[in-house]
C-alpha cells in the first residue's frame, strides 16, 4: 500500500550525513517538518541548508543510538550511517520511542520502504514501487516513467490541482456536507468558463470566477 504522509509541522531526524542521508533530507525539504540532521561530517550541500535555516544540525560521532533520548516524540526516525549495525540500534531505539523508523540499508526491517517518485512542481506526485526488493529497478522504471507522464500531465492539470486546493479552502466556510464540498469541487472542472482561464493562465481571475460560483451554489442549496 502506497501511501502519502503529511509530514508538516512534525520532526523528523536523519542520523548520517553521507550520500544516503542528502538523499533522505533533500526528500524532506518541502515537506514543512522540523529537520534534524546528526552526523559527524558535513558536506556542501548540509551546510547550506543548515545556513539557510532549512535544517537543524547535530555535530556527534555515534556508537550507540542513545542520542534519540535528547528528542521528545519525533515523528520519524531515518537511519542512514554507513555502519549496519548502528543503524540496527538507530532503528530500535527510534521504534521504541514511538517514531516510525526507516534504515537506508535494508527496507525490510524498516517500517515504511522510499518510493521512486516524479514530483512535477510540487504539486502532483507519482510513486513507483518495488515493496522495498530492488531500488534499483524502481529508479530505472522511473526515469522511463517519468518522460511519459510529463507529455500526459498538462499545465492545465496543474492549476486545477492549485484552484482546488484553494476553491477546498473556501468551501469548507459555505458548504457544510462533504458530499456537497465534492460536488461543488467537481463542477469546477466542468465550467467552462472557468477552465478557459486557466487555459489562458489567468489564475486570479479562476479564483475570482470560484468565489462567485461558490456564491451561487450555496445560496441554490
Amino acid at each position: 500500500m502506497i501511501v502519502d504522509l503529511n509530514l508538516r509541522g512534525k520532526h523528523a531526524i536523519v542520523i548520517g550525513g553521507g550520500t544516503e542521508g542528502v538523499r533522505k533530507v533533500n526528500g524532506l525539504l518541502n515537506q514543512g517538518c522540523r529537520i534534524t540532521v546528526i552526523s559527524n561530517r558535513l558536506n556542501r550541500f548540509l551546510v547550506t541548508q543548515q545556513t539557510q535555516g532549512k535544517i537543524e544540525v547535530v555535530k556527534a560521532k555515534l556508537k550507540d543510538a542513545n542520542i534519540l533520548d535528547n528528542y521528545k516524540n519525533p515523528f520519524l526516525v531515518l537511519a542512514a550511517t554507513s555502519d549496519k549495525s548502528l543503524n540496527r540500534k538507530i532503528i530500535e531505539k527510534g521504534r521504541s520511542i514511538g517514531a516510525f523508523v526507516y534504515a537506508a540499508d535494508d527496507p525490510q526491517v524498516s517500517d515504511f520502504s522510499y518510493t521512486s517518485t516524479i514530483n512535477i512542481e510540487d504539486v502532483m506526485q507519482i510513486a513507483i514501487s518495488t515493496f522495498g526488493k530492488s531500488p534499483i529497478m524502481a529508479r530505472k522504471i522511473r526515469i522511463r516513467a517519468e518522460r511519459v507522464m510529463r507529455r500526459i500531465i498538462k499545465k492545465s492539470d496543474i492549476e486545477n490541482a492549485k484552484l482546488q486546493e484553494f476553491a477546498r479552502s473556501v468551501a469548507k466556510q459555505k458548504i457544510k456536507t462533504v458530499k456537497g464540498r465534492k460536488e461543488f469541487l467537481y463542477s469546477l472542472t466542468k465550467d467552462r468558463h472557468i477552465q478557459n482561464l486557466i487555459k489562458e493562465d489567468r489564475t486570479e481571475d479562476a479564483k475570482s470566477a470560484t468565489l462567485e460560483l461558490l456564491q451561487k451554489w450555496s445560496k441554490d442549496r
